[in-house]
């Protein structure tokens, strides 16, 4: 009876027609994706329009060191959504109160672990990459406050992959909703009031994200008496840490080899100067507008492949794949056609003086990667399915050819082409890297047709 309200409380991925529930799971995460884009565009809008291009630069050559902070965090709180939406699709209520309480002692070792690396290796690792020196004070007091406080971050990220994997993915968006609106209010007054620039926009962030995830919490906790874990679900379960660690940690190595790509490609960007570390970030903004939709659907993939494949529907997660691809693939023709026709007037938002070297650098950046949206869509979702059944490792081969392709034409072409050559990296690493990610997709789509039909016979 638990297990039957729990699915009419929330949305139960293995009954149903797959491409609607992909597609309802998805909506409250782009609904909430809009929110989170508003509050990460903030602090680039407010400090390119009331600030300056060298606020804007700094907050831009800080990308790739945040990016991995973020992409680190998350790997271990993917990990948490997978073993939760498995038990969730097994119906095993008391494990999962186990693998909320063990979750906990995951995110405080990983805030413990990338607060102190971010407060103490900013500034060398920053002055390692070849920040310009006009910048680098800026992009430092950015990375060590967003970095050194990303305990915030990392529960608040914890908490959603809980809700997400249990179906709910309507909550996470409200309190998303609140982050946001109140990360925008606190941009205005630190910039505009204060003249606090970077280190403004820096703090708005980290108490913004904080008042939301303790509100978070505290509903959680009120609305889920399941996931409320005992004394008992404390208790030190080796085996359940370890098949975090054996999900989570492949998912930290790939965002740590995802880490060195970037960073190879942001001492490649701040060798051509601040105006195309400029232009990269506003370019940068404008990708994740235009990719909003497909990305939040193939999100929604993980959990789907998770709750499927406890459950043993193998062919289910298959079908789910072929019907939700279409609807991506879609989505990513539509965006591109969008930013090719609208590239140039999305890249002024960002400017109050439109300088001709950043605006002509985020157009033709804009626009070179919308002509390969496709294949970002394709290795999204696939990627997102297998990781969804565990098969991390998988997806973690696809990132490492994504990556030593990126680096390969950001270095080489970028001393042919100029910066075209930079912009040219991410489209090439998505065609390839696509590649392995549908060869280990077949090959195990194999095997589990095969478990299926052991367990039909």
């Amino acid at each position: 009876m638990a297990n039957g309200r729990r699915k009419a409380a929330n949305l139960d991925m293995t009954k149903g027609e797959p491409a609607r529930l992909l597609v309802l799971f998805a909506i409250p995460m782009l609904i909430g994706g809009v929110f989170q884009l508003m509050y990460n565009m903030t602090d680039t809008l407010v400090v390119g329009r009331f600030a300056s291009v060298d606020a804007l630069a700094a907050i831009g050559a800080t990308s790739s060191t945040t990016s991995l902070i973020i992409m680190l965090g998350q790997g271990l709180t993917n990990a948490v959504s997978v073993v939760i939406s498995q038990a969730e699709g097994a119906g095993q209520q008391e494990r999962m109160k186990r693998c909320v309480a063990h979750a906990l002692y995951l995110v405080a070792a990983g805030s413990l672990i990338l607060g102190l690396a971010s407060f103490l290796g900013a500034r060398p690792f920053l002055e390692l990459l070849g920040t310009p020196v006009n910048i680098v004070d800026d992009a430092v007091a950015y990375v060590q406050i967003t970095g050194g406080l990303s305990v915030a971050l990392i529960c608040y990220n914890g908490v959603s992959a809980v809700l997400r994997a249990i179906g709910d993915s309507k909550t996470p968006l409200y309190f998303l909703i609140l982050c946001s609106l109140l990360n925008v209010a606190l941009d205005l007054v630190f910039v505009i009031a204060f003249h606090w620039d970077v280190p403004g926009v820096a703090i708005a962030t980290v108490i913004s994200q904080a008042v939301s995830v303790v509100l978070c919490v505290l509903y959680m906790i009120r609305k889920y008496p399941r996931l409320r874990p005992d004394a008992a679900a404390f208790r030190l379960d080796p085996a359940l840490l370890k098949e975090y660690l054996s999900i989570g940690l492949p998912m930290c190595f790939q965002s740590a080899v995802l880490g060195v790509g970037m960073f190879v490609i942001t001492a490649v960007i701040n060798s051509f100067g601040s105006d195309i570390v400029a232009a990269y970030t506003i370019g940068g903004k404008v990708e994740q507008l235009a990719t909003l939709s497909f990305s939040n659907l193939a999100f929604s993939f993980s959990v789907y492949a998770g709750q499927n494949y406890g459950a043993k529907l193998y062919r289910r997660i298959g079908d789910g794949l072929k019907k939700g691809l279409v609807i991506i693939i879609g989505l990513s023709l539509l965006s591109s056609v969008v930013m090719l026709l609208f590239a140039r007037p999305l890249a002024q938002i960002f400017l109050e003086d439109n300088v001709a070297a950043v605006l002509d650098g985020a157009v033709a950046m804009i626009r070179t990667e919308a002509c390969f949206f496709w294949a970002l869509g394709a290795i999204w979702a696939v990627n997102s399915t297998l990781r969804g059944m565990g098969m991390v490792k998988a997806a973690l081969v696809s990132s490492v050819v994504e990556l030593v392709c990126k680096i390969g034409v950001s270095v080489t072409l970028s001393q042919l082409l100029g910066s075209m050559g930079i912009w040219l990296a991410a489209p090439s690493g998505w065609v390839l890297g696509l590649v392995p990610s549908l060869f280990f997709l077949l090959r195990w789509w194999k095997k589990l047709s095969s478990l299926q039909e052991a367990q039909q016979g």
